[in-house]
């Protein structure tokens, strides 16, 4: 559960730096979500206007892809969604100084305001269908009914959907959508209904996630690392 930090301002320990992980709608006070940041450091968010970036200090250093790492930045993620809709920042965006950080908000500000407007109130949801090896003999024709009977029955559920990446021969479907926070149950339900009306195609339903696939979640960096 969230902790009220009501101190006036927190200061980094000396040479350390801010690291983000989302950002949200500016809460009345700052909040402390735990000690789930790099190193068992707290989390906690910081104001700018009307948005607040969810950070952690940290030693400043460029944040290679890690997969512990990530799996932590992740895991912050999702604890912050559970009380906010949030806007996902790439992974490694860490900056020297809370001054640095502000600046990137300024820059970012308008662009984050049009996003968050995108995904407040809504979570995104993970569909891959694909075949199991002894329905690689599927035709052409019977793989594409399967796909756009998933898609067109799941769009009517979703505010946005995304087709992503097939990674293999297998995969009939793979997409994400965008959902009302209102609205889960009724799209897993649809979801419930056309794996029964598809028996043979297994099925892989993920989420709720943040909305990765529907906002920049670059938006703190010009570059995919974000070291600055």
């Amino acid at each position: 559960m969230a902790r009220r930090i009501l101190s006036a301002e927190r200061q980094a320990p000396e040479g350390k730096g801010k690291y983000a992980y989302c950002v949200i709608r500016c809460p009345p006070e700052r909040e402390s979500f735990g000690d789930l940041g790099f190193e068992g450091e707290e989390v906690y968010s910081l104001d700018y206007r009307d948005l607040a970036p969810v950070v952690s200090d940290v030693a400043f250093r460029e944040y290679a892809v890690n997969e512990a790492e990530v799996e932590t930045h992740k895991k912050v993620v999702e604890q912050v969604m559970k009380k906010y809709s949030v806007l996902p920042v790439a992974y490694g965006m860490v900056f020297k100084n809370r001054k640095l950080l502000q600046v990137a908000m300024g820059a970012g500000y308008q662009a984050m305001q049009k996003a968050l407007q995108v995904v407040d109130g809504r979570v995104e949801l993970g569909i891959k269908v694909f075949l199991p090896k002894e329905l690689e003999d599927w035709t052409a024709g019977e793989k594409e009914e399967c796909r756009s009977d998933f898609l067109t029955s799941l769009r009517n559920k979703a505010e946005d959907s995304k087709e992503l990446k097939l990674f293999s021969d297998r995969l009939i479907l793979n997409a994400a959508f965008l959902v009302d926070g209102a609205r889960i149950e009724e799209f897993s339900e649809q979801v419930d209904r056309l794996a029964m009306k598809f028996e043979k195609p297994k099925l892989q339903y993920s989420g709720p996630w943040p909305a990765y696939n529907f906002v920049d979640i670059h938006i703190l960096g010009s570059k995919r690392k974000g070291f600055r």
